[in-house]
């Protein structure tokens, strides 16, 4: 019997490929699937590959692994003349013939959904028939390259829940879809305007609660608006609320990304129930300019967006990610700087600045002339300039960009950033003052160290806060970060207090249950290895005594808090 190869080259090995899962639920014992990463090196994933003697090899394609697959597909083909190569995915979806004339080595790519050609390749394959007339594909026919018919449409709930082997995903970030295709028409996404359907809601329920009781850490759903209709988004989320109060051992946490203005009052109050990390919310605001909006066909009720997720972002119990794009149509670097000021206000727990990707099969790469879209010709077609903002103008955006995730993003300094932001004019001037700072030092010439990073901007804010409070904030994110005693350069004027004050604090019960619930019984030498009091003097309008745990970390570094004053004797 022929055998078939379904190959995933992940971003990272704690990923998971839904695309590949998908195939081999509906195929048979021929059919074998093999996941890498695109930090392999290439000559040892090929070497795993022809160990396993495929007789067709079948690899997903995106625009952050297409050059990976490319040359091991490549390198393949030499060393196994003989074996058939497919390839599927959204990065070859679009201009699949000229992928194929200039690449020999490739028999056929499927584009679109690939449930239906795929099992038409696999029946006729493996039984020796031509396989020619595959749905939905280009193939090679000699040196010619033949497009065949699409295929229907393919119901989703044909295909199989694939996840019944937990163990093999085990700490693995889980991709789950109940919903394929999108209702909008944002004119930058491939997904625009693709017909949706839905799997049935008890099904869904039934497979949540299956992930709940094996344990699964993290299950990212891939809907492309989760939300739509607003009433199945309710149905599920209180599904997920439900269950999570069924199975309160259970580790699992879901990833939705939503589109803010469908949310209604009843789905952010439902949302407020949600136990603390059980649910992700990702949402893109992508751009707060009315005419960019509508000119990439997303128009929006941006004071409703913002509302929207101010309230996400007040619930403590969520972890909110707003997203903005860079170099879209009609944005300019003054409009771009306040829908960066915009997302920052409501403070959501990630703010991820990316770069306008021009993909192929989007509306907006027709349209590239019309708003003087240059992008790169190469994967993954990222905006260099357009009409409206300068190639020097995004240069500083990435700039900008690095000090957001850095600072920002990692939690590496919010103590700092919250003391500091109201000095200056906005966020937005901020981090391009400090990024033109950096730059001018050149910071971004080779990787640096942590210290340098804390060195620098104390030397840039100082000059423009109270230098003192600086100091100690600065000082509290590097403990945060567990990086033990601070640099001279920012010493701060910390007051530690005596042995016998901190160990009354720590053989007090009523102290521990209030603030170290989980060190109850622990004696007080057994708290001090793990904790640690200092008192800030500047930073705060009053001395404010200072709690650490390093025992707790959290998301965004080693847990802290303030004592009141009430309690501190």
């Amino acid at each position: 019997m022929k055998k078939i190869l379904l190959v995933a080259l992940n971003a990272s090995f704690t990923h998971s490929n839904l695309a590949i899962l998908c195939l081999k639920s509906l195929a048979g014992r021929e059919t074998e699937t093999a996941e890498y990463t695109i930090n392999d090196a290439v000559s040892e994933t090929v070497r795993d590959i022809v160990s396993k003697s495929p007789d067709a090899a079948g690899f997903s394609c995106y625009i952050w692994n297409i050059e990976h697959v490319l040359k091991i597909a490549s390198s393949l083909k030499k060393v196994l003349p003989s074996c058939f190569i497919i390839l599927g995915g959204p990065e070859v979806s679009y201009g699949g013939a000229e992928l194929m004339q200039k690449h020999g080595f490739i028999d056929m790519i499927i584009r679109g959904s690939g449930e239906i050609p795929f099992s038409h390749f696999r029946e006729r394959f493996v039984s020796g028939a031509d396989t020619t007339d595959t749905p939905s594909a280009y193939v090679r026919i000699g040196e010619e390259i033949a497009s065949t018919p699409d295929a229907p449409a393919y119901d989703l709930n044909s295909t199989p829940f694939m996840y019944k082997n937990p163990e093999k995903f085990r700490n693995k970030l889980v991709y789950y879809e109940t919903g394929r295709g999108c209702p909008f028409k944002c004119s930058y996404c491939m997904s625009a305007g693709m017909p949706v359907s839905f799997l049935p809601l008890e099904r869904v329920r039934e497979e949540i609660e299956y992930f709940f009781k094996a344990g699964f850490m993290k299950v990212k759903f891939v809907d492309r608006t989760f939300n739509y209709p607003a009433k199945r988004g309710y149905d599920i989320i209180k599904s997920i609320i439900d269950l999570s109060e069924k199975y309160p051992a259970s580790p699992s946490g879901f990833h939705l990304e939503i589109t803010a203005s469908l949310l209604d009052a009843k789905t952010i109050r439902l949302l407020k129930k949600a136990r603390e990390g059980l649910i992700q919310i990702e949402t893109g605001i992508q751009s707060t300019n009315p005419g960019t909006l509508r000119a990439v066909c997303r128009p929006s009720d941006v004071p409703k967006t913002l509302k929207n997720i101010r309230s996400l972002c007040a619930m403590e119990n969520l972890n909110v990610h707003c997203d903005l794009i860079a170099g879209l149509p009609l944005e300019t670097y003054e409009t771009f700087k306040k829908s960066f000021n915009d997302a920052y206000s409501l403070k959501p727990d990630t703010l991820q600045l990316g770069f306008l990707k021009v993909l192929k099969g989007s509306a907006l790469r027709a349209e590239a002339k019309k708003y003087g879209l240059v992008f790169n010709d190469f994967a993954p077609y990222e905006i260099l300039y357009t009409d409206t903002m300068s190639y020097g103008e995004l240069l500083k955006l990435h700039r900008i960009e690095a000090m957001l995730d850095r600072l920002y993003n990692a939690g590496l300094c919010t103590v700092t950033l919250e003391h500091i932001i109201p000095s200056f004019e906005s966020a937005f001037h901020f981090f391009e003052g400090f990024a033109d700072h950096l730059e001018k030092r050149e910071y971004f010439k080779n990787q640096q160290k942590i210290k340098r990073l804390f060195v620098e901007l104390f030397n840039y804010a100082s000059g423009k806060c109270d230098a003192a409070a600086l100091r100690e904030a600065l000082a509290l994110d590097w403990l945060r970060a567990g990086k033990g005693s601070w640099p001279e350069e920012f010493e701060p004027e910390f007051t530690f207090m005596d042995k016998a004050q901190i160990y009354t604090f720590y053989n007090n019960d009523d102290m521990i249950k209030k603030y170290l619930p989980a060190y109850a019984g622990l004696s007080p030498k057994e708290i001090s290895r793990r904790c640690f009091i200092l008192v800030c003097k500047r930073l705060f309008p009053r001395p404010a005594p200072m709690l650490f745990d390093y025992g707790r970390r959290t998301k965004k570094g080693y847990h802290f808090q303030e004592i009141d004053a009430a309690d501190w004797r």
